[in-house]
């Protein structure tokens, strides 16, 4: 599971690293905001960002905003990790409703922020052994199922990318992607896939402008987490 931490201190950057890698999370570590959207863009199976407020170029309240407003990246959790008190701090973004940790960064108080902010997040991909017993197929065959997955994902990561750039008023059908992220439990695609099928039609426009971007990074993540199970 990857984290994002965004800190220009190189002290702070290395006690967070640490304690994150010791604990089993795979660290991205960005220098500002900058890098930080830099990272996002092109990381999709970031699932944590903890970031401080105080930076240079594009800051923490900066990099917050941008995240908050850009639907693709609005749910992710955010840890905000700082020396300074909320109460001083300025601008849109909401800073009462977020979580924090203070530095001096203390690993046991660190993991409790970190495992209750992920506790509320559903894995991209049921672990494939579970899933196997659930369905009651071999390993073989299920590395098929994959690998087929893997293309309609790709095929409909393509559409999306299309889409996005070129709005048109007819939603795309992706009743085979649902099959096949309900037979391999992909219930974060699942529950975006619903989350389209439940809304109405006159609202779909809409509704479709801020799903798109975010359904499109999760099955990029999920591109990310088949290629680990299917190397």
């Amino acid at each position: 599971m990857a984290v994002l931490i965004v800190e220009d201190n190189p002290i702070s950057a290395t006690v967070l690293e640490h304690t994150l890698d010791k604990y089993g999370y795979e660290t991205l570590t960005a220098r500002d905001g900058e890098e930080a959207l830099e990272f996002l863009e092109s990381h999709p199976e970031i699932e944590l960002v903890v970031t401080d407020i105080v930076m240079p170029n594009n800051d923490g309240i900066q990099l917050l905003r941008t995240i908050k407003n850009r639907p693709e990246w609005s749910e992710i959790p955010i840890l905000v990790c700082t020396s300074i008190n909320p109460g001083s701090l300025n601008g849109s973004v909401s800073m009462q409703s977020l979580e924090y940790v203070f530095k001096p960064i203390r690993s046991k108080t660190l993991m409790q922020k970190v495992n209750k902010a992920l506790a509320q997040q559903k894995p991209p991909l049921q672990k494939p052994d579970q899933t196997m017993s659930e369905i009651g197929m071999d390993a073989q065959a299920f590395n098929e199922i994959l690998e087929e997955f893997s293309k309609v994902v790709k095929d409909k990561v393509n559409l999306l990318e299309r889409e996005i750039k070129h709005v048109s008023k007819q939603p795309l059908d992706l009743r085979h992607l649902l099959e096949g992220a309900q037979l391999i439990r992909a219930e974060r695609v699942i529950d975006i896939l619903n989350r389209l099928n439940r809304c109405p039609a006159e609202e779909k426009p809409e509704i479709l402008q801020f799903t798109y971007p975010l359904l499109l990074r999760e099955l990029k993540a999920t591109q990310h987490y088949l290629a680990l199970f299917t190397a």
